[in-house]
């Protein structure tokens, strides 16, 4: 196994994931799931490998959204796999082809869809239901279940919600309809979807919220937070990485990149190639100089600018809440209790004790901060964060 940050992994190399992609497997038997994740640590390499090895008598249908940008657009698409998927097993999608033969339009794919000047009111939402009956319809005539798994949902409801595109009314709209397809009597029991995405969908329901929208359109789906690799299992993903590579190791330099990475796969992949730039065996005098050039240096390769750079977009008005929260853990070699983080937002700026309360539970959602269950006192979630975070804003770094 060979060392590539940031590259598409053949599905074999996809290591460490066996068990909670079981689990996945087993949940959707039961029901939709929302699957939550920070960047770089491997969400889209598990549904990559629930699409390329689904158990027997599933079939997965992996779709990035992220470049979808319309209502209609989306319901294009999931029709779209949905016809092949007929076509794959001699069957005919009655609805969509009736729905279809009203309309005339350009070729897009296997199915012919109308232009835009041609769409009735409702279009994308008919088009949707009636590719979705089709399939649950036809997918029980065959003994076979589709799972759609749909890579950055939230990217996509954005794009929908832009006013210079379909707008936010829509955006909920499509919130609205997937929910009643996983509820309807017609679809209900047949229909299976993993929404995925880096962004929380908090966000955007919060967003909606504050134009009135009151629904709940993900509430009866089972939410999946995808976790770095365990000790072990991260230790043994660097010991095959630094074999592959041919690098010589001493005996704790797994143990030790483990560690030092929190167990993420990218930043594993991304020590053992630098290791590798470097040459020499992998000693921890080694590792912890290819740490630090990861964490300084200015082109900044593995984007952790973007944890800053987001805040505004999260919370905004309270970023000197949060900037002061977040130093202030960083910056702390222990967990915190709640009224110590309330006082050093409220020296910020911050008026009011609850919602202070509410932003630590949202920091915690956003994967900065963990709140430990025994003691309910608050740390910096993720080790190698946390070492960027005093770096780039100039805090001295404690030991933990």
């Amino acid at each position: 196994m060979k060392a590539a940050p940031g590259a598409t992994l053949p599905v074999n190399d996809i290591f460490g994931r066996e068990h909670f992609i079981a689990e996945l497997w087993h949940s959707l038997e039961a029901g939709s799931i929302r699957m939550e994740a920070e960047r770089r640590i491997g969400k889209t390499c598990i549904l990559r490998k629930m699409h390329a090895e689904p158990p027997d008598g599933w079939e997965a249908v992996l779709i990035d959204v992220e470049k979808i940008h319309s209502a209609a657009e989306f319901a294009e698409k999931i029709c779209d796999e949905v016809h092949q998927r007929l076509e794959g097993w001699k069957k005919r999608g009655r609805r969509v082809l009736n729905a279809l033969g009203m309309l005339g339009g350009a070729q897009i794919g296997p199915l012919k869809f109308p232009e835009k000047s041609a769409r009735s009111e409702g279009y994308w939402k008919l088009l949707l239901t009636s590719a979705i009956e089709d399939l649950v319809e036809q997918q029980a005539a065959v003994g076979r279940r589709t799972v759609f798994l749909l890579d950055e949902m939230p990217w996509m409801l954005a794009a929908i919600a832009d006013p210079r595109r379909d707008g936010p009314q829509t955006a909920m709209e499509v919130l609205d309809v997937l929910r009643g397809l996983r509820q309807a009597e017609k679809t209900g029991a047949g229909f299976r979807m993993v929404l995925c995405g880096s962004i929380g969908m908090h966000h955007l329901l919060a967003q909606f919220k504050r134009q009135g929208y009151r629904n709940q359109p993900v509430n009866d789906m089972k939410l999946e937070e995808v976790l770095p690799l365990d000790p072990p299992l991260a230790a043994r993903l660097a010991t095959l990485l630094l074999r592959g590579e041919g690098l010589e190791a001493t005996t704790d330099a797994p143990a030790l990149i483990a560690e030092r990475t929190g167990g993420f796969p990218y930043y594993i992949h991304w020590v053992v190639s630098r290791l590798r730039n470097h040459g020499g065996p992998a000693t921890p005098e080694r590792i912890e100089l290819v740490l630090r050039e990861l964490l300084t240096a200015a082109h900044d390769p593995c984007d952790f600018r973007h944890f800053r750079e987001r805040i505004a977009a999260y919370y905004p008005g309270e970023e000197d809440s949060v900037f002061a929260i977040l130093d202030h853990a960083a910056a702390s070699p222990g967990l915190l209790p709640q009224a110590e983080l309330i006082n050093v937002a409220k020296t910020a700026g911050a008026t009011r004790d609850n919602r202070v309360r509410e932003l630590l539970g949202l920091l915690s959602m956003d994967h900065y901060l963990r709140r430990d269950p025994a003691s309910a006192r608050y740390g910096f979630r993720h080790v190698l964060l946390r070492r960027w975070w005093c770096a780039e804003r100039g805090l001295e770094e404690s030991a933990e």
